[in-house]
């Protein structure tokens, strides 16, 4: 499979980017459950196939900047698996044991994260993932992450 790029945005961001994911062709929730309450589905981070032939991009593109909208990613994995691959990070366990959301499509906290992260806890993270492309606080810089040779590349380019 070609690779090709996906984004997971936050819709608790901005209450209309729920109506523009859900415009895309292909785009799935991370939350899971039959009977998800539509608030929670409304607020939730949803996997998108990037198009560019759809809104989603050029309304990011112009209105996203800054606004921590989520990140993209840059892999060869059928969409289905990188849904699977995702939902696995969305728990966090703190140092006392309790388990909480862990919000790491929120471009503030993954920046901070795998910055962080030591190379074991990164490798995961990269299993079938070339590149995570993330803005800065402010949007004023985007980085883009890969693992090469286990170490954390940022090739961070200015945007503006």
């Amino acid at each position: 499979m070609t690779a090709a790029w996906y984004a997971v945005i936050d819709c608790a961001q901005d209450p209309r980017l729920v109506d523009l994911v859900r415009s895309c062709r292909d785009h799935l929730c991370l939350f899971k459950g039959r009977n998800l309450d539509p608030q929670l589905l409304g607020a939730s981070p949803w996997l998108v196939r990037i198009d560019s032939a759809e809104p989603l991009l050029g309304v990011w593109q112009q209105h996203g900047h800054g606004a921590s909208w989520g990140l993209m990613i840059l892999t060869d994995m059928p969409m289905e698996r990188l849904h699977r691959h995702l939902r696995r990070f969305l728990q966090a366990k703190l140092p006392d044991g309790m388990i909480v959301l862990f919000r790491y499509y929120d471009p503030r906290v993954f920046n901070t994260y795998i910055r962080a992260a030591t190379p074991e806890e990164r490798a995961p993270w990269f299993d079938g993932v070339q590149q995570f492309s993330v803005e800065s606080a402010g949007g004023t810089a985007m980085h883009h992450y890969r693992l090469v040779e286990g170490g954390l590349f940022d090739g961070a380019n200015r945007i503006g």
